[in-house]
């Protein structure tokens, strides 16, 4: 079986020649065998004829003979018997089986003759064994048994023999010929096909095609035009791959949104910058630029509309940039620009950056028209110089996103040079957030409440304000971790756990009897109020806890307005129909307009502390409190003023009709326990 196996690993030529010459032989060897089964049969009965007419010849003798026994018919017939050249031995038998005559030729031994059947040859050795029947009128008297020779037999086996022998070689050889021509027709195209089909393999040419006519209806053909269909899908296949792997090449050096290089891209560039800065003792600076309150914007108008905005700015950033510039995205609204057009001068760079500074404002500053919406973009924009802060693309990069966060909490909208004092409050920052997940997960964060009053001292309501008290005691300013908290967006876990622990709260002190007048103040950030799950939130906490929403206020501060105000609006309309009331807060700090300010579903402005603090001394602080006064009244909303501190402070607001006071005049920021005893203590302070 295995050389079997082995047979088809030879090239089809030689399975061709090998397969036409097998099957030459088996044409020969199954001719020569029915030549010489039929031959046999013919002979056999051509012999069986002719001695069936031969005792029919002789049977007149034979009767003579059996029946009347003469020595003179035995003589007869043993003359007759001899004329036969085919007989070697003859016996006659009467109809009991006695043997009345026996002839043998040329004196041979007596055979003894043992056949059943008669008129049936029989061949035993090299004889031949015939017995016929005697008939005499119609009656068995005998049998005559007779033996001859298969000479004649044994002759035709040799020629045939012999013939067998000439006409193998002669029709192998016309097989290998046959098989060799036939080649021509099969095996030869075959292999032109393959020749063809290695060449275009190793020449990777694959936008040829095999030669087929169109006429051309076999096997051969139709594997031509199957591997021309292979290769059509193979080099459409290839071009795929070139595009995908140039593809892969932009995206591995530019950024899929704006086209820009991105940070990889970057990187080698700044290397090469820098050397040529080192050796040449030239100077450039690193633009790190990230786009104030971008995330609100993109939160609210969706992530369509944010990289519709992205590209914009884009486009922007390359108009004010010259051309030797790089300007890349590193992922959000993240963009550094590195100088191409190297100073010679520090001072010369710092020149040109103010300069610079003015043109990218003017440009940012321009309304973005995304999806039929105008936007109103600006940007925070941190700056380091080189070689002078740094000389390595590492330390250039945190530098210019430390200066960068220093301009935000500036206010926004600038930007900032880096300075070594920096990095150290960066990396307060960044311990300060490290610990704050930690403080989040540990639950080192406490719930204060600052109790409000009216105008005769009773506590009203109260406001919510966090704390956090580390393990080993110290406590973290609000105004340290809470911007903090912002920038990360760990405001959101932080504010779950307000609403939450602020309800808890509430119900303990509605369980503990005190007046169902009594109103809790929850501040929300602008970042925790439009997250799409934000309503969600407050009305699971709502079943959770059980609280009344009558007694529960939300403070949310002008920042809120700077997304989609509709979208802003209607989330309010849903609070206040769940019960909620919802306050201003810092009213005067921020951005709001009238226009919005009256479509809003307020119920409360607070008098920011900082107009506050010196109203009894700043006339212009005076008006502002009182201008905010008036205009509460007018739109028919409360007030409660921030920072009460002083008894002037307390009589000017009271004469101008505010009615409800914060501060430390009246009561400090405290804890549950202590706010309980004063609620229920029902004080009152004069």
């Amino acid at each position: 079986m295995f050389k079997i196996r082995l047979l088809a690993f030879l090239p089809l030529r030689h399975q061709f020649v090998l397969m036409m010459t097998v099957l030459a032989a088996v044409i020969i060897f199954m001719y020569s065998t029915l030549t010489y089964l039929n031959e046999k049969a013919e002979y056999i009965e051509e012999s069986a004829s002719e001695l069936k007419t031969i005792s029919r010849v002789l049977e007149h003798d034979y009767s003579a003979l059996l029946l009347m026994g003469l020595p003179s018919d035995s003589i007869e017939l043993l003359r007759k018997l001899k004329s036969f050249p085919m007989f070697d031995h003859v016996e006659l038998e009467d109809s009991l089986g006695k043997s009345i005559l026996h002839f043998s030729k040329n004196g041979r031994e007596h055979i003894a003759f043992d056949i059943e059947e008669f008129n049936q040859i029989m061949v035993v050795g090299d004889l031949f064994f015939y017995k016929a029947k005697v008939i005499y009128q119609d009656e068995f008297i005998g049998t005559a048994n007779y033996a001859i020779s298969n000479d004649n037999y044994l002759a035709l086996i040799s020629e045939l023999i012999e013939l067998f022998l000439i006409i193998t070689p002669i029709a192998l050889g016309l097989s290998i010929l046959l098989s060799v021509w036939l080649q021509s027709f099969f095996t030869r195209p075959l292999e032109e096909l393959t020749n063809t089909i290695n060449s275009i393999a190793e020449d990777e040419s694959y936008d040829q095609r095999l030669e087929v006519y169109q006429g051309d209806k076999s096997e051969l053909s139709v594997l031509a035009r199957s591997f021309n269909a292979l290769l059509t899908r193979i080099n459409h296949t290839f071009d795929e791959i070139k595009k995908s792997n140039a593809y892969a090449q932009e995206l591995a050096y530019y950024d899929e949104l704006t086209g820009l290089p991105n940070r990889r891209l970057f990187t080698e560039r700044m290397e090469y910058i820098l050397d040529v800065s080192k050796r040449e003792q030239r100077h450039g600076a690193l633009l790190f630029i990230d786009l104030d309150n971008f995330k609100t914007l993109n939160d609210a108008r969706g992530h369509a509309a944010g990289d519709e905005l992205l590209k914009q700015v884009a486009n922007s950033l390359k108009k004010a940039f010259r051309a030797e510039d790089t300007i890349a995205r590193l992922g959000g609204d993240e963009f550094v620009i590195l100088s191409g057009q190297l100073e010679d001068t520090e001072d010369s760079l710092v020149n040109q950056l103010h300069s610079l500074m003015l043109k990218l404002r003017y440009v940012l500053n321009d309304t973005f028209v995304v999806m039929d919406v105008e936007h109103h973009l600006t940007a925070s924009i941190g700056i380091t110089t080189f070689p002078k802060m740094a000389d390595n693309p590492e330390e250039l990069m945190k530098q210019a996103d430390t200066a960068m966060y220093r301009a935000k909490d500036a206010g926004r909208d600038g930007y900032k040079f880096y300075q070594p004092e920096m990095q150290v409050l960066a990396d307060a920052r960044l311990k300060i957030e490290s610990e704050l997940h930690f403080a989040i997960n540990q639950n080192e964060l406490e719930l204060f409440y600052q109790p409000q009053v009216d105008e005769f001292g009773r506590i009203v309501a109260a406001e919510a304000l966090i704390r956090w008290f580390k393990a080993d005691g110290s406590m973290i300013s609000p105004a340290d971790f809470i911007p903090i908290a912002e920038i990360t967006g760990l405001i959101l876990p932080i504010g779950h756990w307000v609403i939450r622990e602020g309800f808890k709260q509430l119900k303990r002190w509605e369980n503990a009897g005190v007046s169902p007048d009594f109103k809790l103040s929850i501040n929300i950030s602008p970042y925790q109020f439009h997250q799409d799950g934000f309503l969600d939130d407050i009305k699971d906490a709502l079943a959770e806890i059980g609280v009344s929403p009558k007694s529960v206020t939300l403070e949310v501060t002008e920042g809120i307005t700077i997304k989609d105000i509709q979208s802003t609006i209607d989330k309010m309309h849903v609070l206040v129909d769940m019960g909620f009331s919802i306050s201003m807060d810092d009213f005067g700090t921020g951005y709001s307009s009238l226009t919005y300010l009256k479509k809003l579903p307020l119920s409360e402005l607070k008098i920011d502390q900082s107009f506050v603090r010196d109203l009894h001394v700043d006339e212009s602080d005076a008006e502002i409190a009182a201008t905010i006064i008036a205009m509460a009244k007018n739109l028919k909303l409360d007030v409660v003023a921030e920072g009460v501190e002083e008894e002037s402070q307390l009589r000017f607001l009271n004469r101008h009709g505010c009615q409800i006071f914060q501060g430390y005049y009246f009561h400090k920021p405290m804890r549950a326990d202590a706010l309980t005893e004063l609620l229920l203590g029902n004080l009152v302070i004069l």
